[in-house]
């Protein structure tokens, strides 16, 4: 995967709460090519995760839109909103940072169909920049499965190459239980990871799976 990763590739940019777990549940879709946490929707300058001002959590997704639809990414977005959770603070807002006039106009209309749903969608905000992360935030679950993150360094030149491997990112779609143990079979051979680090994953994607909530937006990927 990481040799082959495809071009040209788009991003944008999604916030729904602690953003370890939303790169994971992004990370998990098919052609999603690389997941960056990090900071969003804010005017704090130069935020960090200590000192993230009036941001909140972020993952900035690249995918390949010969793959993946801009219009899948918003239903795994509302698909992981919960309206009736009102966040404690301002780190957690869910947003939406469209990249594109393109995906502006579908985000708007997308919290619209959402607001005709359940009102409480309008507190969904649209809009704002991106910051990343320090790189020890990033790939922050995965890091807790060492045998996993060793294979994956050994084929890598550095940390910043990890953060970005589109295997790791896969990876962690497993890893929070987003990416069913099942689609194993066919991952192993993109992943090119060692069978004790397969059986990790798969250990970890069935201790903590969720991806059934997620079958209808897979399909339409």
């Amino acid at each position: 995967m990481d040799r082959t990763a495809p071009a040209p590739t788009e991003t944008t940019v999604v916030a729904l709460g602690c953003f370890w777990d939303v790169e994971g549940a992004f990370g998990a879709l098919d052609g999603v090519v690389r997941t960056t946490v990090g900071f969003a929707g804010g005017q704090a300058s130069t935020p960090t995760y200590a000192t993230i001002g009036d941001h909140a959590e972020a993952v900035r997704v690249e995918y390949a839109p010969a793959r993946l639809r801009y219009a899948t990414l918003l239903d795994r977005f509302w698909s992981l909103f919960d309206p009736g959770l009102t966040p404690a603070k301002r780190r957690y807002q869910p947003l939406l940072v469209p990249q594109t006039a393109e995906q502006a106009d579908q985000a708007q209309a997308s919290r619209a169909d959402a607001i005709r749903r359940d009102e409480r969608a309008g507190r969904v905000e649209i809009g704002g920049g991106f910051s990343a992360a320090a790189l020890r935030h990033q790939k922050h679950t995965l890091r807790r499965y060492e045998d996993v993150t060793a294979a994956l360094r050994a084929r890598l030149p550095g940390e910043q190459a990890f953060a970005r491997s589109p295997a790791a990112t896969l990876a962690t779609g497993y890893v929070s239980g987003h990416r069913s143990p099942d689609r194993l079979a066919d991952d192993q051979g993109r992943l090119g990871l060692p069978d004790d680090a397969i059986a990790t994953l798969r250990t970890a994607a069935r201790r903590h799976g969720r991806w059934s909530a997620f079958m209808q937006a897979e399909r339409a990927a």
